[in-house]
Order: C-alpha cells, then structure tokens, then sequence
C-alpha cells in the first residue's frame, strides 16, 4: 500500500518530468528585403536581426544560404565554406551580420539568414528570414563626385553665357543709343529748317504786301512834286 509520502514523492517526479519536457522556446528573424551593391565596392554587409524567447543560451547557430536562379548554395552552416568571400559578424547579442569580400556580378542573389537552437526541441527554436534580394551592378551609374563636378561645370557655364550676354548688351547698347539720337538729330534740323523756310517765306510775303501799300502814296507824292506853281 503506498503511503501519504509515497504520493508526494510521486507527484513531485511527475511534474518535474513534466516540467522538463515542456520547451518553450521561439526564435523570429528579421532582414532587409532588397539591397543594391557594386563591383568597385570592397565588400557589402547583409544585416539579420533575431530574438529568441525561452530558449537555451548555451547553444546558438547563425545559418546563411544564398538562393540563385537554378540552385542554392549552404555559404555558412554555420562555419563558411569560402572565408575569404564570406565572414559571418556579431556586432551586438541580436544581431549578425554576412559581409561579402571582393564584389562581383555572380554574387547577386537571394540570401537567407538562419538562426536554430539545436538544444531544444521545440518547432519554434530555429527559422530562417524572408530573403534579401541583393545586386551587384558593373559601375555606378553616377557617383556623388560625378554629380557634383557635373553641378560645378553647369553653374560654371551658366555663369559664362551670363557675362558674354552682358558684354554684348554693354557694347551695342551705346552704339543704338547714338544712332537714336542721330535720328532724332535729323529729325530736329529738318523740322528747324522747314520752320525757317516758312518764316523767311511769310516775311517775305508780308514784305510784298507792305511795298504793295506804299507804292500808290510814292507816286502821288512824286506828282506833287512835278505840278508848276
């Protein structure tokens, strides 16, 4: 017959077995989905964001795959088979990071971080993030220097056809100013003149008529003078 203390004891394994079994943890991963890189670059770094809840702190693997457009590569799982091309980074307990060294073309693709707990055995404990898409291109299409000497020259040359365009107003501009007042010169002594004309052609005129007057009384005048005594 099992005793009041036997049941205790019981009760007690059982729950700790219970409890033992019972895992909890859940990891999630978060990454950019695109990123854009080039090949004069010495390497670009591909940032992956995890958290992990109730999870064993004495195991952790950080897993990176890279997708291409007819097969997958395991680049990091999680020792990197290239390690001069690839490097996986722990900048901080939640983060990691894949840098790719010595950039090419081939190495757009879509890589995938991992994170698993091999300790536990919940469904939760490992996941991967939804990809980023990364590409490579040759060459810039235009870097920040190239934009800003294309600015300088721009502002250079607008500057230059200002200061031509103001000579050339400087210059013509008194030239057309003295051909308008040469004009208006000419203008001025024709008008002058056909007003001259006109007034030496009424003093005239008058002139006549007043010789007109006087002609009549100097005859009478002279007649007097002829009639005897």
């Amino acid at each position: 017959m099992i005793t009041s203390t036997q049941w205790v004891l019981i009760l007690e394994a059982t729950w700790l077995s219970y409890c033992a079994g019972v895992d909890h943890c859940a990891v999630s991963v978060r990454q950019p989905q695109s990123m854009d890189g080039f090949t004069e670059s010495s390497n670009i770094s591909i940032s992956c964001t995890f958290s992990a809840q109730n999870c064993p702190t004495s195991s952790l693997n950080i897993l990176w795959f890279r997708y291409l457009a007819k097969t997958h590569e395991d680049l990091c799982t999680p020792v990197c088979k290239n390690r001069t091309k690839f490097e996986v980074l722990r900048p901080a307990d939640d983060q990691t990071l894949l840098q790719i060294n010595t950039l090419s073309v081939d190495d757009s693709g879509i890589y995938y971080c991992g994170v698993a707990f091999p300790d536990s055995t919940a469904p939760t404990s490992k996941t991967t993030g939804e990809g980023t898409v990364l590409v490579i291109r040759e060459t810039k299409i235009y870097s920040q220097g190239t934009i800003n000497i294309m600015v300088a020259i721009s502002l250079l040359l607008f500057l230059y056809i200002t200061a031509i365009l103001a000579i050339l107003k400087f210059f013509s501009k008194p030239k057309c100013k003295k051909s308008e007042n040469d004009d208006l010169r000419g203008k001025q002594n024709v008008h002058a003149k056909e007003t001259r004309d006109a007034c030496q052609a009424i003093a005239k005129e008058i002139y006549k008529k007043k010789k007109r007057k006087q002609w009549p009384r100097y005859l009478a005048n002279i007649s007097k003078r002829h009639v005897p005594s």
